[in-house]
């Protein structure tokens, strides 16, 4: 896509279409790896967000209507710039052209809310669902 659509269609419409998670939400049963392809030509990071919010790069940020930031994305240096946070289990960043191992679902979460701290319009919503170990017989 070339950078003048991009930025127009950001400034437009707050995202940009083919910029996203396919799908953008999902139900996976507990204990599941995702597992994470970037089909594009941009590094995207997924990372586990309490809320939605701006990411690293202060101008996508702006464009994209998300002026608050998501503290698991960026931190601001003492000059007023972004930072990305570290890589983490949490937070991981997948280069472009790439698969990588994301995270494990667990039983323990309810929904979980994912972004790119690059460009913080893609988000991912997974809502976990416990497995179903059948009927449970009491012979006491």
């Amino acid at each position: 896509m070339p950078f003048g659509v991009f930025i127009h269609e950001l400034s437009q419409d707050k995202s940009v279409g083919e910029w996203r998670f396919n799908p953008d939400a999902i139900q996976v049963e507990e204990g599941t790896m995702l597992s994470l392809a970037n089909l594009g030509g941009e590094l995207h990071t997924l990372t586990k967000v309490e809320k939605f919010g701006g990411g690293f790069v202060a101008p996508l940020n702006a464009l994209s209507g998300n002026p608050v930031l998501a503290p698991e994305c960026a931190r601001v240096l003492p000059d007023g710039s972004l930072a990305p946070q570290p890589e983490t289990p949490d937070n991981i960043f997948v280069e472009a052209g790439t698969t990588e191992q994301g995270p494990t679902i667990g039983d323990h979460e309810k929904q979980i809310k994912y972004m790119c701290c690059v460009h913080p319009w893609m988000r991912l919503v997974v809502n976990p669902k416990k497995h179903d170990h059948g009927e449970h017989e009491d012979n006491h």
